[in-house]
């Protein structure tokens, strides 16, 4: 953990510096493993809405070739959001923690930054290393994820300016993403409320028959959908919220709006949010990705071309407080 002094006195890096260091091998190999461990937490994700996908398709099914096996469903179904609630949100914020813990390393190593405090759960170099793997496995690796140049960097800005360039692009990339998974959660939840009405209605259940084998089945499942919605949408709203004030930062710089101290803070904020966010499915980052990270190289650019504006009417190429 960094002292007082090493945070009051910390000068960010050349920005061609952080681009050397964040396709270096020691960089990309955190990123990497960042990867790996996002990808475990999201298989936990996964089951658990595979596990609710089946109640909620499933239980009209079943009570309409077995009616008996209504109370049976019903039963499944909170044992699934005892389970889902409990064993696998924990493995899902487990690995999402450890993951947050190695992405913060990245960021730090390439930004040049003190570590503002502990973090938990400590991942250890050995850690890192089996999870990357050997030299031809982590080559292949970066090529096929396409870790290279992970932020947009402009060489002949000051330091400072790219870190909150970076820093704002993370939030708002992330942002679109969290966008783009709520309104998935949401359509999930009216598909499955639109299937299971229909089917009931199809197969002329009583009204005890819905409510035992359709209803009250559903219901778990629907909450929980609704609570990955509502977290979400607080998660995008939070990061939205960061990137706006970076932005403002970037856009409004007359030497005193934010220093280099802004930027530790806005990173300690950046750390919180992985955290505790809520994972996106592999679909939605697959799909995405190209657009975002066009989006988001353009507004960087569109930012570094204010901020060298800003500087030569300032009369100096020092922003940032740097």
């Amino acid at each position: 953990m960094s002292s007082p002094d090493e945070r009051a006195n910390y000068a960010p890096p050349t920005s061609a510096a952080m681009a050397t260091a964040q396709n270096e091998d020691g960089g990309l190999r955190l990123l990497l493993a960042q990867r790996r461990l996002y990808a475990v937490a999201k298989r936990w994700a996964l089951l658990r809405s595979i596990g609710f996908s089946v109640v909620a398709v499933g239980a009209p099914i079943i009570t309409a070739v077995w009616p008996k096996a209504s109370v049976g469903v019903g039963a499944f179904a909170g044992v699934w959001i005892f389970l889902s609630r409990g064993a696998f949100v924990a493995a899902e914020r487990y690995y999402s923690g450890r993951g947050a813990v190695v992405q913060e390393m990245f960021d730090l190593k390439i930004y040049g930054m003190p570590q503002l405090a502990l973090r938990e759960p400590h991942v250890s170099p050995e850690e890192v290393s089996r999870l990357v793997g050997d030299d031809q496995r982590f080559a292949r690796a970066i090529d096929k994820e396409d870790l290279r140049n992970w932020y947009p960097i402009d060489k002949d800005l000051d330091g400072a300016v790219t870190i909150a360039i970076a820093q704002r692009a993370n939030a708002a990339y992330a942002d679109r993403l969290l966008r783009s998974s709520a309104f998935i959660w949401l359509s999930l939840a009216a598909l499955w409320t639109a299937i299971a009405v229909v089917v009931s209605l199809l197969l002329h259940f009583s009204l005890e028959t819905f409510l035992l084998g359709v209803a009250f089945p559903l219901m778990p499942a629907l909450l929980d959908v609704f609570d990955q919605w509502r977290s979400t949408r607080r998660a995008g709203a939070e990061r939205r919220a960061l990137a706006q004030g970076i932005e403002e930062g970037i856009k409004h710089q007359d030497g005193k709006t934010w220093t280099a101290q802004d930027l530790l803070v806005w990173q300690e904020q950046l750390y919180n949010l992985r955290r505790d966010a809520p994972q996106i499915p592999n679909l939605v980052y697959r799909r995405t990705r190209k657009k975002n990270e066009r989006d988001m190289n353009a507004a960087a650019s569109e930012l570094a071309a204010i901020a060298k504006a800003e500087a030569a009417a300032l009369g100096h190429g020092q922003m940032g407080g740097s």
